[in-house]
């Protein structure tokens, strides 16, 4: 069995190109052959672009299609990359919007591109925002938000989507304001109170979570948008928990949950932060960003309450191996 392994990514830059970034270990000379789609569905789909030097690294590709989306392969050595997307979809009013699928699960299945996405706040989305999801094909918006919030800021999306509510109470802005009453409450509150707040979501929300996942076990729903105030609470363990069901290792969730903090900018809360004493602005950040001690927090509160995260997600949340089972047959690529 080959010992060689191709790690990629792909981000699109300002010009809208896709920057296509590998790496192969253990260190290679030779050549990589790279492979383009304009879908995933099938390996007959994908046909040669080109063939660079291992050490390269990186290829600028000019979209081919819409720009939204395109896949690759890599192969080098007779060992092949998987598929390889842009995790980010770049949106006008739209923060923190990307694909959860690409991973590996921990026997080396890779997850579906294009089935679920998650995101920030669609109430501000523009109508470019609008088409783009619509090009996305997405058929169901799971909304984590408040019924207060969701009532407030109504979803801007076309009528053809269905949305469905499931409260999970995340953090959002009037929760944000709550706390700055409190003129000593400082980032070390801060941390304390994302952590109990997550603690209160998996405790107190169980039902909300079990309706998501009969959600993902109906094929017919999908692709699906996970979609809060923020999207990285609520949204952030709805992903945990989906990707942990498929077998997606700890260290790769931790990952995946720590990219709210590439995508989303405190500083364009909509919190006037400038007039708070220095202390309640760092608790403002703590609160606005992602920590691994936030997820690590509840993760190890789930272990010691119910032995395993997989006991939850069976005991508490009724995801039986046989909703694992349609789950990766659903979201797991089957080549």
């Amino acid at each position: 069995m080959s010992t060689v392994k191709i790690t990629s990514v792909v981000e699109k830059d300002r010009e809208g190109d896709f920057l296509l970034k590998w790496e192969v270990s253990p260190d290679q000379e030779g050549d990589i052959d790279i492979y383009s789609s304009l879908t995933d569905s099938s390996l007959t789909s994908f046909t040669p672009l080109t063939s660079k030097k291992i050490t390269d690294q990186v290829l600028r590709v000019s979209p081919t299609g819409s720009g939204l989306r395109e896949y690759f392969i890599l192969r080098t050595a007779g060992v092949y990359s998987g598929v390889v997307a842009n995790r980010i979809i770049e949106m006008n009013n739209i923060k923190n919007f990307r694909d959860i699928g690409g991973y590996f699960t921990a026997d080396n299945r890779q997850i579906k591109w294009g089935e679920i996405y998650r995101s920030a706040n669609l109430s501000d989305a523009t109508l470019y925002d609008q088409e783009r999801i619509r090009r996305l094909n997405i058929k169901t918006v799971i909304d984590f938000r408040s019924e207060r919030t969701a009532k407030k800021y109504p979803l801007l999306l076309h009528p053809s989507i269905r949305k469905i509510s499931l409260p999970l109470s995340p953090m959002d802005a009037e929760k944000l304001d709550e706390q700055l009453k409190d003129e000593q409450f400082d980032r070390s509150d801060a941390i304390r109170y994302v952590q109990e707040s997550y603690v209160d979501i998996v405790e107190n929300h169980k039902e909300q979570f079990g309706e998501m996942f009969d959600i993902l076990t109906n094929d017919s729903n999908y692709p699906i948008l996970l979609t809060e105030s923020l999207g990285k609470d609520g949204v952030g363990l709805a992903s945990y928990f989906i990707l942990h069901a498929l077998g997606v290792p700890h260290s790769t969730l931790e990952d995946d949950y720590m990219i709210s903090n590439r995508e989303i900018d405190p500083a364009k809360a909509k919190i006037d932060a400038q007039n708070l004493s220095e202390p309640l602005q760092e608790a403002v950040t703590a609160m606005l960003s992602v920590n691994r001690a936030y997820l690590n927090y509840v993760i190890d509160h789930i272990k010691q309450k119910y032995g395993s995260v997989d006991n939850y997600l069976e005991k508490e949340l009724r995801v039986t191996s046989g909703k694992k089972n349609l789950l990766r047959k659903y979201l797991l690529y089957q080549f």
